[in-house]
């Protein structure tokens, strides 16, 4: 009887600990929406994005944002990477946040060609947990 008990015992602390647990989990991001053409006015490429993770923090995460060129001109020494640490926020387990990237930053000007590509976005946290990866659709980088 004893072994018995002590058997399913096991059995469960076995399916105990293989049971999900989303507490160590990574964050999640999606894009509300975003600036689909962008002109040389003072008005950047801007992007609101929804955040969620159980337990979650903001505070100190690390956004990545690529961007992806469809033009067909070479570009010496593109810049298609941008990095920033989050500035310190509340504890929250869902939120909204925005990143934006000035035009200067982001275009090429080419030969006067207006710039196509799209913009994807990681989350980092502190504990090197990746977000999922959310893309823009085309964006417009108009040359004038």
């Amino acid at each position: 009887m004893k072994s018995g008990i002590f058997i399913l015992s096991l059995f469960f602390l076995l399916a105990l600990g293989c049971t999900k647990d989303n507490n160590g989990g990574g964050p999640s991001i999606s894009i509300k929406s975003y600036t689909s053409s962008v002109h040389n006015d003072g008005n950047d490429f801007n992007a609101v994005l929804s955040y969620s993770q159980k337990g979650g923090n903001l505070s100190g995460d690390s956004l990545v944002i690529i961007r992806r060129r469809f033009n067909q001109s070479y570009v010496s020494n593109p810049r298609d990477t941008f990095s920033t640490r989050l500035p310190i926020t509340p504890s929250t387990d869902n939120a909204e946040f925005s990143a934006s990237l000035a035009w200067q930053d982001i275009e090429y000007g080419i030969n006067g060609e207006n710039d196509t590509c799209d913009f994807r976005f990681v989350l980092i946290d502190q504990n090197m947990n990746h977000s999922d990866t959310a893309a823009t659709g085309t964006v417009i980088i108009y040359q004038y």
